[in-house]
Parts: C-alpha cells; structure tokens; sequence
C-alpha cells in the first residue's frame, strides 16, 4: 500500500461526495437534502466500487497517469446507472462527472505525495487502515444493539449501526489518524484521535444547532441533561471508545519491520 493511505484513501470518498452533491444541486436544486443525498451516494459508491478499483488500479499500472480519471469515468457510469436518468442525462453526466471526479482526485493525488510520512504510520499500514472502519463499525453497531430492545430485529439494528459507523470513520478517522500519527507521540494519540473525531462529526452533524434553544436561560439538571442526550458529550464518549477499539486493534496486527528508506 502506499505512503499515506489514509489520506489517499479518504480523499476518494470525500471527492465523490462532493462531486455527486455538486451534480444533484444542479439537476434538483440546492437544498440540504439534496446535496446530502448527493453526497452521501458518491462517497457510498466510491466506498464499496472505488477503493477497491483505485487499490487494483495502482498496482496494475503504478505509472499510468490516466488512471484516476478512468476510474472516475467508471464511478461515474456506475452512479448514473443506479438512478435510472434519462438517456440525455445517462450520456452527459457520466462523461463530465467521471472527468470532474478524476481531475479532482489526481490534483489532491499530488498535494498527498507531497506530504511527509508520519513515522508510527509506516509499519503496518494496510491492518491500520483497515482498523479504522472497522473499530467505528464495531463500536456504533455494539452501542446501537445495546441501546436498542432486544427482538428479532437486533441483527439489523447492529448491521446499520455498524454501516454508518464504518462510513464516518473512513471520511473523519482516516484523516484524523494521519493528523494524530504526525504531530502527536504518545501512546493515548489514536485514543485522542477518536475523540478529536466525535467532536468533529458532532460539529458537522450541525449538532449544535439542534439543542441550542432549549439551553437558554436553564441551570442545574436542565442544562446538563440536554448535553448528555443529544449534545457532545454522546459523539466525544463514541469517539473515545473507538480510539481505545483501534487501539486494541492495532496492538492485534501483523508486525512487520519498517525497511531502511520507507
């Protein structure tokens, strides 16, 4: 895998999102629900048809400079597809999404070769990377069950916990982890990592938003309890006991010495 895989890996989902929110914007209106559905299909669609693609696709052909806009043009065809548009639409937009999506990615392809490698992200990089979906699914999925009644229905209570848990993970924690691998040096950083996450999605969740009115002029159990039920305090523990998951995940992985020169 190559050197900062997290950022590269990161950078593909967040570029179809926002390719694909763009698209929607233009063809249905710009409002919240629009681009977030845009949003949230590309970087789906990237997810599970992209990164698999874009990992086969650099070690087929290492030097080919065209294949991240052949691998947007692919997405691309793929997106149109699934929503069953118009035959205009299903010539046009694959053509010029495919190329805006490569053309953006490539150029947030070179800025990341630019950047140095942090050094605790060298050894082990592909089970790291790996662990960071994988600790948020696990932790989101565990809570979800746990909160949720027991029946029938706790497989899929878990199994959607454990989807979006994975999907926030690869668009927050993967950067996160670079950030934290970079310029923090203690043993706690991924825990801090995870935490530093929850307050981020808690942020762009527009979390604040949501209870800010029901804090004015309260004190005592009236200003707390708002924060405990839907305020930062929930994202900041769900983000630290991922950390402490990943952490425990990390400590599990192949070892493998960092060669002279990586």
């Amino acid at each position: 895998m190559r050197p900062n895989a997290e950022l590269r890996l990161f950078a593909l989902p967040a570029c179809a999102g926002l390719v694909y929110a763009v698209t929607k914007g233009l063809i249905k209106g710009w409002n919240g629900t629009q681009l977030f559905s845009g949003f949230l299909f590309g970087s789906v669609i990237a997810m599970v048809l992209g990164i698999p693609l874009l990992l086969w696709m650099d070690r087929r052909w290492p030097q080919a400079r065209t294949r991240y806009l052949w691998l947007g043009l692919i997405l691309s065809l793929v997106a149109t597809l699934l929503v069953r548009t118009s035959w205009t639409q299903l010539l046009l937009l694959p053509l010029a999404g495919g190329l805006l999506l490569g053309g953006l990615y490539s150029l947030l392809i070179r800025g990341i070769e630019q950047l140095a490698v942090p050094l605790h992200g060298r050894a082990r990089q592909g089970w790291r990377v790996l662990a960071v979906p994988l600790s948020g699914a696990l932790t989101l999925g565990g809570v979800a069950v746990t909160l949720y009644p027991k029946g029938e229905q706790s497989l899929a209570v878990f199994s959607l916990g454990a989807l979006i848990g994975a999907w926030l993970s690869m668009l927050v924690s993967w950067p996160m982890l670079w950030l934290v691998d970079r310029f923090l040096a203690t043993g706690w950083r991924h825990v801090i990592g995870g935490g530093l996450s929850g307050l981020l999605i808690w942020l762009l969740s527009g979390a604040p938003g949501l209870f800010a009115g029901s804090l004015k002029g309260a004190s005592g159990l009236d200003y707390w309890v708002p924060l405990f039920n839907r305020g930062i305090f929930p994202f900041l523990l769900l983000g630290l006991l991922a950390g402490v998951l990943f952490s425990l995940l990390n400590g599990m992985g192949p070892r493998r010495p960092v060669a002279a020169g990586e």
